[in-house]
């Protein structure tokens, strides 16, 4: 049986289904809750549907065309009407599934006091708009994996964060992430949950990108139990081979 804390990210794992079936795959392996990273190129109603019985951990808002290379416009000065229609259609899309988080991109730019205030202002307007039982993610992506990505250390999230200072906003801190771009992500792990702003974890080995070795985040995972944290953990990895096949490293990953 999958612990219930991990949620499979259906862009990621399940490449060898069809996208609409791969929520019922990964149903059959244990899961019992799923991302989904660009829910808005579906039908929504289908989508709906695809997914009866699993749990919605997390969605992410519209990013722009991220084949043209978009990643969102958060920090963008001069998009600010195309990341209001991108959230207002992720928090729509939001309601329809039932996901209590999304994950707001930042865009492509230099962290600069510009950029740094045109992401405040758009994410305290998104928090306005952010009904009760949703909560907004924002998560710093290293720039080797995304060059040029905005949000792109633990320390400036938290900076970010504390100036904002909106409890509809919260870090979604992604280990893997954490661990390229910091060296490692123990004490990051540690200093959020400290602070109070932990909303979403995701995880990847290391080493490829692919399944966690046995016990890669057993520090991590012992942490969130010994702090009691509720939230979901998102297995956001490239499987080395069949996605059912890889998962026998969840078996030593953690209880609940």
């Amino acid at each position: 049986m999958i612990p219930t804390r991990f949620a499979a990210n259906l862009d990621w794992l399940y490449a060898e289904h069809a996208y609409l079936d791969r929520g019922a795959a990964a149903l059959a392996d244990g899961f019992g809750s799923v991302e989904l990273q660009q829910p808005h190129l579906h039908d929504i109603d289908v989508l709906a549907t695809r997914l009866a019985g699993l749990r919605i951990a997390l969605i992410n808002a519209p990013a722009g065309d991220w084949a043209a290379g978009e990643r969102g416009c958060a920090a963008l000065a001069g998009h600010e009407a195309a990341f209001r229609r991108q959230m207002l259609h992720g928090l729509a899309l939001a309601a329809r599934l039932g996901a209590p988080r999304v994950h707001v991109l930042s865009g492509l730019a230099d962290d600069t006091p510009a950029t740094r205030a045109t992401w405040l202002a758009n994410l305290d307007w998104a928090a306005s708009q952010t009904p009760d039982g949703v909560t907004l993610v924002i998560e710093p992506i290293n720039r080797r994996d995304m060059p040029g990505y905005f949000l792109h250390s633990q320390a400036q999230a938290l900076e970010l964060l504390a100036q904002l200072n909106s409890p509809r906003v919260r870090l979604q801190l992604d280990l893997y992430h954490c661990r390229v771009a910091e060296g490692e992500s123990l004490s990051h792990l540690k200093r959020a949950l400290e602070l109070q702003v932990l909303g979403h974890v995701q995880l990847a080995g290391e080493v490829g990108r692919h399944e966690p070795r046995a016990g890669e985040y057993a520090a991590e995972l012992a942490l969130l139990d010994d702090r009691r944290w509720a939230g979901s953990v998102g297995l956001e990895y490239r499987p080395r081979a069949g996605t059912s096949a890889g998962l026998h490293w969840l078996s030593a990953a953690g209880a609940r």
